[in-house]
């Protein structure tokens, strides 16, 4: 063998025991590349949150990464130095979306670099977090901002001049009477280099937006800035597309804002026990749905309505002891309608030119009716105490009493409204509630004068001390009175009475199904906003009814009092303006009741500018919660209020 032949043959050799060298850990791991792509990407339906993805196609190839990033560095996140082999992969599932992950030689670590829709068309879907929930193209990924208030929503991690693009910025609260407008400004106050492009234009129901363009590293990039105040919290949110593709994709921008919805719209405060939703019990039960009284059972909300004009005030819907028959007042045409809950009937008449600022009331027996008008002369300072059969006949006089005041006041808040046709029977304007031995408690003022009447003899014997409502306990024997930060439960045949202090004003009180305890909600100014520039006296009085306006909102609290001990537990606690109906459940297996939330969004919706389908969504409305015996969180459940349990119980589910 010749010198040079010799040579040859050994430089063969080093190079073949070096290649083999080199690709001795990729040969293994290409043996068991399946299950690498399987542990890939079920990785990748998990941090998608999309585990139901089928997968149409995958492509991968071996690379070498100079870092922990494996070549898509995420913004915020530390880097690592060190050389980490692995794949670059690309799946292609089903939803017609290309991800490209890069991995390590065994499946870990991965990092998702980007997406890329490939359908024709840009298909949405919703993101919903913690703080909001928007409509986001379906190829688009999530990444941690800057900070943690920021979210950006993009095909990948950077913000490329020539990719679109979403960030969202929670602001936090803002001081009464700030406007997106105003935010707007202080954005675009803070830029030299920018053209603003479009005029400002309403955005969802209580955002204000705009469009600009600005240079971006050589070309230019058109921008959507939007600003959201809803609720005292506000929101920026930032969308940007290349100048020559903006027209198309801000089409799809705005419809993205019009889905805005900021978290926590009916404001409870969060709580860690975040559980899956309670199984319901198939309780019966009433309650008052897009203007109308609805039977059905918790299970199965709403139920069907039993009345059809949507236009009509109704309220004091409520059930006979027995639970066979449920009333309710018309408040509209001031009459008295009943029904029974049993046969299906629909509700009828069964006194009118009643005084609607006094509940119906049921005699024990549930066979009859009684309810308040006014005594026949005009000028008589009397109401008069009328019973009627449960279903309707002749009505019997039964007694009259005096009335000082007018209970009909223009409240400066809308919500006050909504409020007013919460109340319960007791906590209203007028108090009257028929005990078992046959007497009245019945208010001789509005919200006050509480008295005990005697319909044979016409004896007034007053319990008045200052004391709001009269709220009587099942055994017919005490009831629940209150006075400011104060509650009270009195003995109807001894007079004793035990007094506790209540930490907030009362708003609602109510008995357990057993007696045993009282549910209290609470109400404590925590802001107030005031709108009473005479320039805008017009157009807020077509728009709240009412001029000046008063926007109140309160921390509420839900507590439960034990009057044996007088220990109180709370049970919930949230935002807004007032806590409404109370309904514990007939089992004791939970509580259900509405919060009526403050005026601010409709405040916000009308200073962004919002068409009268805006404003009508974000009017004050009752939001009905279920909050089951020992749990720290309440569910929402409807859009609804009034709810009234039939005061049966239902066997539990076989297991």
């Amino acid at each position: 063998m010749t010198r040079q032949s010799w040579y040859w043959l050994s430089l063969l050799t080093v190079m073949g025991l070096l290649g083999a060298l080199l690709t001795a850990p990729l040969a293994q791991a290409q043996g068991d590349i399946e299950a690498v792509r399987a542990a890939v990407q079920g990785w990748l339906l998990q941090t998608l949150g999309k585990p139901s993805l089928t997968l149409v196609e995958y492509t991968y190839s071996y690379n070498v990464w100079p870092d922990s990033s494996l070549g898509c560095p995420v913004p915020g996140q530390p880097i690592t130095p060190g050389e980490i082999a692995g794949y670059r992969w690309t799946f292609t599932f089903d939803n017609m979306v290309r991800y490209e992950v890069h991995s390590g030689v065994t499946g870990t670590p991965a990092v998702l670099c980007s997406a890329t829709g490939i359908a024709p068309d840009v298909r949405m879907t919703t993101y919903n977090g913690r703080d909001f929930s928007v409509l986001v193209p379906d190829s688009w990924l999530v990444f941690p901002g800057a900070t943690e208030s920021e979210t950006l929503f993009a095909p990948g991690a950077g913000t490329d001049c020539a990719l679109p693009g979403m960030l969202i910025t929670a602001l936090g609260r803002v001081a009464a009477g700030v406007t997106p407008d105003q935010l707007l400004d202080e954005y675009l106050a803070g830029f030299s280099s920018l053209t603003v492009t479009g005029e400002r234009r309403t955005a969802g129901t209580s955002g204000r937006s705009t469009t600009y363009e600005a240079p971006c590293n050589g070309t230019t990039r058109g921008w959507r800035v939007t600003a959201f105040v809803q609720l005292g919290r506000a929101y920026r949110i930032l969308q940007w597309a290349p100048a020559a593709e903006f027209p198309q994709w801000d089409l799809r921008f705005e419809n993205m804002l019009s889905q805005f919805t900021p978290g926590g719209a009916t404001a409870p405060v969060a709580t860690s026990d975040e559980t899956a939703a309670p199984t319901l019990p198939a309780l019966p039960l009433a309650l008052y749905f897009t203007g109308d009284v609805f039977l059905g059972t918790l299970n199965d909300l709403p139920g069907r309505g039993v009345t059809s004009v949507p236009t009509f005030d109704r309220r004091y819907v409520s059930f006979s002891p027995n639970g066979q028959y449920l009333s309710y007042l018309d408040v509209t045409n001031a009459e008295v309608r009943t029904m029974d809950a049993l046969s299906g009937l629909s509700p009828r008449r069964v006194a009118q030119k009643v005084d609607t600022r006094f509940p119906p009331a049921w005699s024990a027996d549930s066979t009859r009716l009684a309810y308040v008008s006014a005594a026949d002369s005009p000028d008589s300072a009397l109401l008069t105490i009328t019973a009627v059969p449960a279903l309707g006949g002749e009505a019997e006089r039964l007694a009259s009493f005096p009335f000082a005041g007018e209970c009909t006041v223009v409240q400066a808040d809308p919500a006050a409204d909504v409020a007013a046709a919460e109340a319960a029977p007791g906590t209203g304007a007028g108090v009257l509630a028929w005990l078992p031995d046959g007497r009245f408690l019945v208010s001789t003022r509005c919200a006050g004068g509480l008295a005990l009447l005697t319909p044979a003899t016409g004896d007034l014997q007053s319990l008045d001390e200052g004391w709001q409502g009269g709220v009587v306990a099942p055994d017919g024997a005490h009831v629940a009175v209150w006075a400011a930060d104060r509650l009270a439960v009195i003995d109807l045949e001894g007079g004793a009475r035990n007094e506790w202090p209540v930490d907030g004003a009362v708003q609602q009180v109510t008995w357990a199904a057993d007696g045993t305890a009282l549910y209290i909600g609470t109400g404590t100014l925590a802001e107030t906003l005031t709108l009473d520039d005479p320039a805008d006296r017009a157009d807020g009085e077509a728009v709240f009814g009412r001029w000046p306006v008063e926007v109140h909102t309160n921390d509420l609290a839900l507590v439960r009092l034990d009057p044996a001990t007088g220990e109180q537990a709370l049970l919930w606690r949230g935002q807004g303006y007032a806590i409404g109906r109370i309904a514990p459940a007939p089992d004791g297996s939970g509580v259900l009741f509405s919060v009526v939330p403050g005026g601010q969004g409709l405040v916000e919706a009308w200073r962004a500018g919002g068409d009268a389908l805006t404003l009508r969504a974000a009017a004050p409305q009752a939001v009905l919660y279920w909050l089951p015996t020992g749990a720290s969180a309440a569910t929402l459940l409807a859009y609804a209020g009034q709810p009234a349990f039939a005061p049966v119980t239902v066997p539990a589910a076989a297991p």
